[in-house]
């Protein structure tokens, strides 16, 4: 198989993945499971409204891990800051499609913590770890 294939399919694998949990409840997590909302006020929630350390942990934590890989692929295809901006994109469009969901909660902080996980990604794969 030629690499940028791979690359690709490597892609479509972390937005899988990115969708899975961000549109689909997981109840092990505690994600989607409850009614949902919206927060447009960054950092409150994140340091107020959380009633475990698991929970904070799981969300911060999470909503950046998420996105490194896809920071790491998309530059590994394309190396560009704008790789940010693509992150940052696809965090506001999952949260616009969230706002629909009854289920979800469209929140502001979790749009800065994909994007801080875009952004390390893009880190890593600029560090050249990854090339032969």
């Amino acid at each position: 198989m030629k690499p940028i294939f791979i690359k690709y399919l490597l892609l479509i694998f972390s937005l899988v993945f990115i969708f899975r949990f961000t549109f689909f409840p997981v109840a092990s997590l505690g994600i989607g499971v409850s009614k949902g909302g919206l927060n447009l006020i960054p950092l409150i929630k994140m340091f107020n409204e959380f009633s475990s350390v698991k929970q904070f942990i799981v969300n911060t934590l999470g909503n950046i891990l998420l996105f490194v890989p896809f920071g790491v692929i998309l530059t590994s295809i394309k190396r560009s800051k704008i790789i940010i901006i693509i992150g940052l994109f696809l965090s506001v469009s999952i949260e616009v499609v969230q706002l629909m969901m009854s289920y979800r909660t469209s929140d502001i902080d979790d749009v800065i913590l994909n994007t801080i996980g875009t952004y390390i990604g893009y880190k890593i794969s600029m560090m050249n770890l990854f090339k032969k």
